[in-house]
């Protein structure tokens, strides 16, 4: 993890704690600023009572929300009952709140409870009751605000985790597809040796070496990304390991970095193309080079790998293990680069040809 992922989640609680201490000072702000508004003559500071107990009405009825209501109704995953479990609950403190709220005002007022002439009592009630609105409309404001602040919370948990599990389950299917490649590779190479064990065991001892050599890098490189030169020195090794075998052969290798050696990548990228062309480019009836280029351009790398090509007889029976190093590459292709990369295959009579592009990334 890196510095940046240890720093958000305490700037995310940083956030959030900010967030509810603003809320609580304008909730015990709001009262004063109503009194200035209702009463704009009065002079100096005037505690009322009253208007401090609906704010601890207002705080009581975001929390309860907040931390419980809201959790154990609109954020289950199922289930129309959720919200009026919801509903209820909230109608339920928004009333019992109202109700406490005046009857403590009214005690707490200064001139005390007192009864009221018959001709006042008609505005009273009307006076009580705007500010029975009033106040409602504040405690449905404090729910809607504790709402809003929790579900986005569960949400950007929710998200947290969903970005997780796809980044495990991308991990793991690369590491799998990694895993296939090595067993294929190794196959092949273990053919090569195997061919030069009888024409020239010396050479064969060479290939042996140099096979462990690449599957050093292979096993022990267990990086996310290598640099660009250890990956044409891989191909070059590995092409070198095919020239003991492939005496009779012209193998052509174009490779030009510039200054981009240190580009990084994903490893093992490119060795399929390699592999390819060597396994299906070396037919005993013709003699066209395997030419392989590996160049960095425009922002881009370019690998691309030429051979002779035989096509096979309808008749034939189907090979499933062919053509698996391609289809594991063009997976990877897409699980690292999303679309970025272009892999592309042509045939031009008796020459097969394959190219894979890749962003340039220093």
């Amino acid at each position: 993890m890196s510095a940046l992922d240890n720093r958000t989640p305490a700037r995310s609680r940083f956030v959030a704690s900010m967030a509810h201490f603003i809320f609580i000072i304008l909730i015990f702000i709001l009262p004063e600023v109503v009194m200035a508004i209702a009463m704009p003559h009065r002079r100096g500071f005037a505690l009322f009572p009253g208007f401090y107990v609906k704010t601890l009405f207002y705080i009581a009825a975001f929390y309860l929300n907040y931390f419980i209501i809201v959790d154990r109704t609109l954020g289950q995953p199922h289930g129309n009952r959720r919200i009026i479990r919801f509903v209820v609950y909230n109608v339920f403190i928004v009333v019992t709140a109202l109700l406490c709220s005046y009857i403590v005002s009214w005690l707490l007022s200064p001139s005390g409870p007192k009864p009221h002439a018959e001709n006042d009592l008609c505005r009273h009630v009307l006076k009580s009751a705007s500010f029975l609105l009033r106040d409602g409309v504040m405690m449905i404001l404090s729910i809607g605000l504790a709402v809003a602040l929790r579900l986005s919370a569960k949400w950007k948990d929710l998200e947290t985790q969903r970005q997780e599990l796809l980044a495990e389950q991308r991990s793991t299917e690369l590491d799998n597809l990694k895993s296939q490649l090595n067993p294929h590779f190794l196959f092949n190479t273990l053919n090569t040796i195997y061919a030069l064990v009888d024409i020239s065991p010396e050479d064969a001892k060479k290939a042996v070496h140099r096979l462990s050599a690449l599957l050093r890098y292979m096993l022990y490189e267990d990086e996310s990304n290598v640099s660009l030169a250890q990956e044409a020195s891989f191909i070059e090794d590995y092409v070198s390991l095919m020239r003991l075998r492939l005496t009779g052969r012209e193998v052509k290798v174009d490779i030009d970095l510039g200054d981009s050696g240190d580009a990084e990548l994903p490893p093992l990228l490119f060795i399929p193309l390699v592999e390819n062309a060597f396994k299906y480019g070396t037919s005993a009836t013709d003699s066209t080079p395997v030419e392989i280029s590996l160049r960095v351009a425009d922002g881009s790398i370019c690998c691309r790998t030429s051979n002779s090509f035989i096509p096979r007889p309808a008749d034939s029976p189907a090979n499933t293990a062919s053509g698996i190093g391609l289809a594991n590459l063009r997976r990877r292709l897409v699980l690292l680069y999303a679309g970025k990369a272009s892999l592309r295959t042509t045939t031009d009579g008796n020459i097969y040809t394959a190219t894979l592009i890749l962003p340039l990334h220093k």
